[in-house]
């Protein structure tokens, strides 16, 4: 594969990035379209990423999730994206638990700290989380993208495909210039809601599965559209000393017995927080809603402050004091946990995550990963013992040879895509799929799992819990003890 510079100033007109064929195209721009790309074009692929929005990140930057939540194996690219964060000043600080949850208050809150050696991320129990500002992460994924050579086209949403005995053979598009049409040979899914292998015709699954399916030990005898909570985060901004209160009007038609306080609070580095209200919408109600979910899900945070500035203010001895405080920026995008998920050719359960790495059986791990199972409230949640591995087989279809899908809609089932969701996660998965479709092409489904994972150790991305584990690292301790 021949590999090709494009800057960023190129993509600008449809035209002009549709005469070429590629060798991979890359749809969505979150976390893992954005490993699968850079990954792709380092290795010399000719490489097409087409995201709907303005900028990279998805819900890391524009669904208003601006932490990086500690987990294991998340090295590699999203290490990378660390350390040129913090290049640029104010633009990403590790973070130190200063409130957990009590009965007399509703939130969990994190401060920045001054340590800033990565590896203390790497373990949900004694990791600790990373906190950044999103516009500054966007403008780092756009200069990597760049600097990768892969091209890269914004604000173009895909429409439809044509499929030909088991190949994507071109994929159609919608950018300011209108309808185009895309070629490439190998095409990579990293759709909100994985929208190509749904085209395609693969299996999808949405919703939590009954226990004769994959015999998960936690899968609901009766399960029904329960899915993972979502969530419209908001910034808010402490007020100067001599500045009055600015209570958040509360509107009128808000039903407040929808308005939780639980929230979730990572510091900026600059001292503003961000505010993720973890029960806000459940994720059943997101999806019905559609296109609705975010205007309701905004009145619903107007609510919100309005609740925590009134009965969580200095009067009320609140060690945030949210009277004092007021709201910056409300995220554009809502921040949605579970949709429809692949199921491909090997579907990630409960019974791997409870396994851990050392009891799996798979070859073709790519990735780990060590957070909880957790929904946020919407269904019983828990701690993992530790680590556990994603196996490759997880990104490709049955249905079509030529297609991978790299985002929380890749093969899990709705309790192993519950811990296995995490941004960093993604990042590692999108690196594993970018790398695989430069190693082997149209072959990818064919892949070598040995040749593979020496490519991706190669890149930094840890396959064994000496590298990619906290808690087996000797030479480095937690910032706290742990929760649990």
């Amino acid at each position: 594969m021949n590999k090709r510079n494009t800057s960023i100033d190129e993509t600008k007109n449809t035209k002009d990035v549709l005469e070429d064929t590629y060798d991979v195209c890359v749809v969505g721009g979150g976390s893992g379209r954005f490993g699968a790309a850079v990954a792709a074009a380092r290795l010399g692929a000719r490489v097409l990423l087409v995201e709907a929005g303005r900028g990279l990140g998805g819900t890391s930057t524009w669904a208003g999730v601006n932490n990086y939540e500690p987990v294991a194996g998340a090295t590699g690219l999203p290490e990378e994206v660390y350390h040129r964060l913090r290049e640029i000043p104010n633009a990403v600080a590790l973070q130190c638990r200063r409130e957990s949850h009590r009965p007399e208050w509703f939130w969990g809150g994190f401060d920045c700290v001054p340590e800033t050696d990565y590896r203390l991320s790497l373990s949900r129990r004694g990791g600790t989380p990373i906190t950044f500002e999103p516009e500054t992460l966007n403008q780092v994924m756009l200069d990597m993208v760049a600097l990768s050579g892969a091209t890269l086209l914004l604000q173009t949403r895909f429409k439809s495909l044509n499929r030909q005995n088991g190949y994507i053979q071109s994929i159609v598009v919608e950018g300011s210039n209108g309808n185009a049409v895309i070629q490439a040979d190998i095409f990579i899914d990293s759709t909100a809601g994985i929208y190509l292998a749904q085209a395609a015709g693969c299996q999808m699954a949405i919703g939590p599965e009954s226990p004769s399916v994959y015999e998960e030990p936690s899968a609901p005898e009766k399960p029904d559209l329960v899915l993972n909570n979502a969530s419209l985060c908001y910034r808010i901004t402490p007020l100067k000393k001599d500045e009055p209160s600015q209570i958040q009007s509360l509107p009128t038609d808000v039903d407040l017995n929808k308005v939780q306080p639980v929230t979730s609070i990572r510091t900026y580095p600059n001292g503003d927080l961000n505010m993720n209200p973890i029960h806000m919408m459940t994720g059943k109600e997101a999806y019905e809603l559609g296109e609705k979910a975010h205007e309701i899900a905004q009145k619903r945070i107007l609510a919100h402050s309005h609740i925590l500035q009134t009965r969580y203010g200095a009067q009320n001895e609140s060690p945030f004091s949210f009277d004092r405080w007021r709201i910056v920026w409300v995220s554009p995008m809502l921040g949605v946990r579970e949709t429809h998920r692949l199921v491909g050719q090997y579907v990630l359960r409960e019974q791997d995550l409870d396994s851990g790495l050392r009891g799996q059986v798979h070859d073709d791990v790519i990735a780990l990963a060590d957070h909880s199972i957790d929904f946020h409230g919407a269904r019983p949640s828990r701690e993992l013992p530790g680590p556990y591995g994603i196996p490759f087989r997880c990104l490709l279809p049955i249905e079509v040879d030529n297609l991978l899908v790299a985002c929380r809609g890749a093969s899990f089932s709705s309790i192993g895509a519950s811990s296995s969701r995490l941004s960093r996660t993604m990042m590692v998965l999108g690196q594993a799929a970018g790398t695989a479709v430069a190693l082997f092409g149209t072959d990818v489904h064919r892949f070598d799992s040995e040749v593979l994972k020496s490519q991706l150790r190669k890149d930094g991305v840890a396959l064994d819990l000496k590298t990619g584990y906290l808690d087996a690292m000797d030479d480095i301790v937690p910032i706290a003890k742990p929760r649990w």
